[in-house]
């Protein structure tokens, strides 16, 4: 298991300057590192670095901090991602109603024919075909749904400093 810190651009169009983004970088490659540790790396005291962090964090740049969790651990073996048609009034429907299931990973809102991107992790095929048969073809307002089964994972990661 790693752990990652979820981060975003800084409100308001501030800048990140060099320091920021290596003090991001160490952390979303480990964010359990010590503030000391991270001090020795990019030259400052652990109370500097402890005020970048303080500043990240009130402005929102980093969001919090989780566990990654191995989905294959979690017996979840399957991935894939499905592009879901929907008209433009029903997405904010159907997006509450998705979110609620344990295997929508992710959900997006997405430019084109197709209104919604869905990560969903399954057990196996069978799981997954019937997820996407009963809970996400059998809602109302959908017009068609788009299954792309992935074959392996190149490189995730939320952010990449």
């Amino acid at each position: 298991m790693s752990v990652q810190t979820i981060v975003e651009a800084e409100p308001g169009g501030g800048v990140l300057d060099s320091t920021d983004m290596r003090l991001l970088k160490m952390l979303n490659t480990n964010a359990r590192v010590s503030l000391s540790e991270m001090g020795r790396e990019v030259g400052l005291s652990t109370s500097g670095v402890r005020r970048r962090m303080m500043h990240l964090e009130k402005t929102g740049v980093i969001k919090g901090y989780t566990a990654v969790i191995d989905p294959q651990k979690f017996d979840c073996r399957v991935l894939a991602f499905v592009n879901i048609e929907v008209g433009p009034r029903s997405i904010s429907e159907i997006s509450k109603a998705l979110s609620r299931y344990r295997e929508v990973c992710e959900l997006h809102q997405t430019t084109g024919r197709h209104a919604l991107l869905a990560k969903v992790r399954a057990r196996g095929i069978d799981d997954l075909k019937r997820f996407v048969n009963e809970r996400i073809s059998s809602l109302d307002p959908i017009k068609s749904v788009q299954t792309t089964m992935v074959m392996g994972t190149i490189k995730e990661t939320l952010l990449n400093p």
